[in-house]
């Protein structure tokens, strides 16, 4: 059914093997859908999933879940399945409209498609649409490799993760590569890991001299070179909250180098 008045297509809340409502969606629902995602934006639920997974080119699941009206929230899950392998994808965020911000909940690549950015892109993706929605801000569980990977992005920890985990951390790390590090290097290092600015983690993550890894061998069982910024972040159990800022210029310019959009 349309609405001749807006144009706004009530049909494009149907649940299909590509769109599912979890729970259903009701009037209440779908009018907060016109007010606060269509009228300012011109998308549909399927739009939105299409955009935050528009590097992907394969067919798509698009579930939306606990939509709340009263909170200007809901959460939506993107799942695909690679063609050739049939391996599974998806990713999960939760829009919040009263915050201005998106949290990136979940995300799960094979390790194949891992190896080839799958992740990156979909997280840039995450970007683009925030920028597009307007949001001042993405959320983010930095856990395993993201520790790393979503520091070279953009995000930044909070300061209780800095204080409590990286600081904690790294520092640990660091001492047990500190005979592979020039001396003038080594006190450089240990000295920025003691400031309590969470920006740092930019400093960290440039951080290249080559150390053993503790975690990564190669055939013959000798330890691989890493860089010890990366070794830092990786090569501990420092997981920790972060956000990337949308309206802070070198956030911005730290994503678009980390993706490829520098000219």
């Amino acid at each position: 059914m349309w609405d001749e008045l807006n144009k706004f297509d009530h049909c494009r809340f149907a649940t299909s093997n590509r769109l599912i409502f979890a729970p259903p969606w009701g009037d209440e629902q779908i009018q907060w859908w016109r007010v606060n995602m269509y009228a300012p934006h011109g998308i549909y639920p399927d739009d939105l999933g299409e955009m935050l997974s528009a590097s992907i080119d394969e067919p798509k699941v698009v579930t939306l879940i606990d939509m709340n009206p009263k909170s200007n929230s809901f959460v939506i899950r993107v799942k695909g399945a690679h063609g050739d392998t049939g391996e599974v994808w998806w990713h999960q965020r939760a829009l919040d409209l009263k915050g201005r911000l998106f949290r990136a909940e979940r995300m799960v690549v094979p390790l194949d498609r891992q190896r080839k950015g799958t992740g990156r892109v979909l997280m840039a993706d995450l970007v683009d649409t925030s920028v597009k929605l307007g949001l001042r801000e993405i959320a983010v569980e930095a856990q395993d490799v993201g520790r790393y990977v979503w520091a070279r992005f953009g995000f930044v920890p909070d300061r209780a993760s800095w204080r409590y985990h990286i600081q904690v951390e790294a520092p640990r790390r660091l001492r047990l590569s500190e005979r592979e590090i020039a001396p003038a290097n080594f006190r450089a290092y240990r000295d920025l890991l003691d400031r309590d600015d969470p920006l740092l983690i930019r400093e960290i993550v440039r951080w290249k001299d080559p150390v053993d890894s503790t975690r990564s061998y190669d055939r013959d069982g000798n330890p691989e070179k890493i860089g010890i910024g990366k070794a830092l972040l990786l090569e501990t159990s420092a997981d920790w909250f972060g956000a990337f800022d949308l309206e802070d210029a070198e956030t911005m310019r730290i994503f678009k180098e980390y993706v490829g959009r520098v000219p």
